[in-house]
C-alpha cells in the first residue's frame, strides 16, 4: 500500500511568519513615512522614557493581533469615526448643538485612534508629541475634552460651539503636520488673504 504523505506547514508557523512579514512591512512604512515628511530617525530612548515604553510593551504584550485583525481594527475604527462625525453634522442641521458636539468629538477620537491598530500605541504617542506637533496635539486634546465637558456637564450651547471650532482648527493644524510643506503653504495662504482684506 502506497502511503501518500502531504507535508503541510504548521498553522502556528504560518501565523508567526505572517506576523513577522507584517511587522517588517510596518517598520518599513514608518521609515519611509519619516523620510517623506522629513522626520529624523530617533535613537533609542534612555531613562524614564525608555522605562515608560517597556511598561507599555509589558502591558500590551499579551494582546496579540494578526495582520488581518489589525487591518480590520483600523478600518472599523476609522469608518466609525467618519460615521460619528457625519452623524454630528446631520444633528447640526436640526439644531441639536450638544448632540452634535458629542458625536463630532467621539468621531475625532475614533479617527485618530484608528492608526493605533496599524503602528501600535507607543509609535502613535511618540509621533503625536514630536516637537513640531506637540502644541497642536495638546490643543486638540484640550478642545475635545472641553467640548465634551461643555456638552455633558455644563450644558452650554455657546461653549459647545466655541470649543468645537477650536477643536476643528487644532485638528486641522495637527493633520497638516503630516503633509510635507502643508503648514507653510497654509500660513502663506492665510497671510495673503489677510493682506488682501486689509
Amino acid at each position: 500500500r502506497a502511503s501518500s504523505c502531504t507535508h503541510t506547514q504548521p498553522t502556528h508557523y504560518t501565523h508567526a511568519a505572517t506576523k513577522m512579514s507584517f511587522k517588517t512591512f510596518t517598520t518599513g512604512a514608518k521609515h519611509k513615512w519619516n523620510a517623506l515628511v522629513g522626520n529624523e530617525e530617533e535613537p533609542e530612548e534612555d531613562g524614564w522614557i525608555n522605562s515608560l515604553k517597556k511598561e507599555q510593551e509589558e502591558l500590551c504584550g499579551s494582546i496579540s493581533l494578526s495582520p488581518k485583525e489589525r487591518l480590520y481594527g483600523f478600518l472599523i475604527c476609522f469608518v466609525l469615526g467618519i460615521g460619528m462625525s457625519a452623524l454630528g453634522v446631520m444633528l447640526l442641521f436640526i439644531v441639536a448643538i450638544r448632540a452634535f458636539a458629542v458625536c463630532y468629538s467621539i468621531g475625532t477620537i475614533l479617527s485618530l485612534s484608528s492608526s493605533l491598530f496599524l503602528f501600535g500605541p507607543w509609535y502613535q504617542l511618540k509621533n503625536m508629541f514630536k516637537a513640531h506637533r506637540a502644541l497642536a496635539t495638546l490643543a486638540m486634546i484640550f478642545f475635545i475634552v472641553m467640548t465634551l465637558v461643555a456638552a455633558l456637564v455644563w450644558h452650554s450651547v455657546v461653549l459647545c460651539i466655541v470649543f468645537v471650532i477650536g477643536q476643528c482648527l487644532a485638528t486641522l493644524w495637527y493633520s497638516l503636520s503630516y503633509i510635507p510643506f502643508a503648514r507653510a503653504l497654509a500660513k502663506k495662504c492665510l497671510g495673503t488673504w489677510i493682506d488682501c482684506e486689509v
